[in-house]
Parts: structure tokens; sequence; C-alpha cells
């Protein structure tokens, strides 16, 4: 994508130049509300030209996504009034049923010997702790 870029701002460049070289006449400009008269190349006046068509696109895009603008930021406050409902939500649900206690290291040692004996020899476990269908 940087080359592509970059070979399109070279061309742009390229054509630029080639309208400075070929267009130095001097032309005389007047608008009309202003008495004086400018005297100015050509291709000043064909940048200054393009140069005002670009800022009206780009003021007019500009105006076009405004809907979309405040649409995305009325969004993101409902984003973010939810997520601290949620996070609320969550306090709450903590706050009300405690974490369970840890097991014990001594009953988890206990449990991890029973599965190993229960993989290795289901016989030998107590009668309690074995499954129905054994």
């Amino acid at each position: 994508m940087k080359i592509v870029t970059r070979a399109l701002f070279a061309l742009f460049v390229l054509l630029g130049v080639l309208l400075a070289v070929s267009n130095r006449e001097q032309v005389q400009l007047s608008l009309w509300p202003l008495p004086q008269v400018v005297v100015t190349p050509l291709y000043l006046v064909i940048v200054a030209v393009l140069l005002v068509g670009i800022l009206a696109g780009l003021g007019m895009g500009w105006w076009a996504g405004r809907h979309h603008r405040r649409r995305a930021r009325e969004h993101g406050r409902e984003a973010t009034r939810l997520d601290r409902e949620n996070a609320r939500l969550r306090e709450t649900i903590a706050s009300r049923n405690p974490p369970p206690a840890p097991a014990s290291p001594a009953a988890r040692e206990q449990r991890s010997i029973d599965r190993q004996s229960a993989l290795v020899a289901p016989e030998l476990l107590p009668p309690t702790a074995r499954s129905p269908s054994a």
C-alpha cells in the first residue's frame, strides 16, 4: 500500500511541475466586488481553484457525515452507561455471594490420590466412593 501511495504522490507532483512549467503566462485576475486587478501566473490560478475545490469537497463530506458522528457519539455514551451498569451489577452479585473458601491442601491431595487410585485399581476404593456402575 505504501508503494501505491508513494507512486500516486510522485505522479501528482510530476503533474504539478508539468502544469507549472507549461502555464507560466501572466493572467489578470479580477474579482467582481473588489476593484483591484491581480496579475499572476496561470498555474497559480489553476492551483488555487483546485485547492478551493478540494476544500469545498472536504467541507461537504464533513457536513454530510454529521449524522453518523452524532449517532456514533450517542451509541458510545450508551455503551459507557451499560458498561457502568454491568460493573455495578457484578459488584452487587459479588457482595451477595462471597466466593467459596478454597479447599485445604490436604483435602486436595486426598482427592488427587483417590482419583489416581480409581484409575489404577478401582477395587481398592472404599465402597462409598465407587460409582454404581462398577
